[in-house]
């Protein structure tokens, strides 16, 4: 059986994410991972008057870690009530590269992610999850715009 992996931000866009994906697992018959990275975010914490350190956030708690799956779990009601066999998760990591290892580890098909639309000088400061993935991905990409933007 066909799997899509479904990285979800749980931005605006998300619920377009999801039924693109819903819609194209019916099509191809196929199941959905619903999948969120939860990435560590780094502190600047001043040291002295000339030396800086970068730390990193202390993890997560594993009780937020369910509140992601619990929140990936609602998302999912949508393609389960259309019969598409929906599976969750979510961990701590680096979303580049826990979206390909995921893709990889759960041979998905396709990966379905929604694209923010930022411009490149957001991209050249912030870098994008959406490129990152393109690179690195075995598999085909489908990039769903998070907006529609008008003519």
């Amino acid at each position: 059986m066909k799997k899509l992996l479904v990285p979800i931000d749980f931005s605006e866009g998300t619920d377009k994410v999801i039924k693109a994906a819903g819609d194209l697992a019916e099509q191809l018959s196929a199941s959905l991972i619903l999948f969120h990275v939860v990435e560590p975010v780094a502190t600047y914490v001043p040291v002295g008057a000339s030396m800086d350190v970068l730390t990193a956030t202390p993890p997560i708690e594993p009780m937020d870690i369910k509140d992601v799956e619990s929140r990936l779990e609602k998302l999912a009601d949508g393609p389960r009530q259309k019969g598409v066999s929906t599976q969750v998760a979510a961990l701590i990591g680096l979303a580049v590269d826990d979206i390909i290892a995921k893709a990889a580890n759960e041979n998905a098909s396709y990966i379905v992610l929604g694209s923010h639309g930022h411009g490149a000088l957001y991209h050249l400061f912030s870098g994008s999850v959406v490129t990152g993935v393109l690179r690195k991905a075995k598999c085909p990409v489908l990039i769903i715009p998070a907006s529609e933007k008008s003519k």
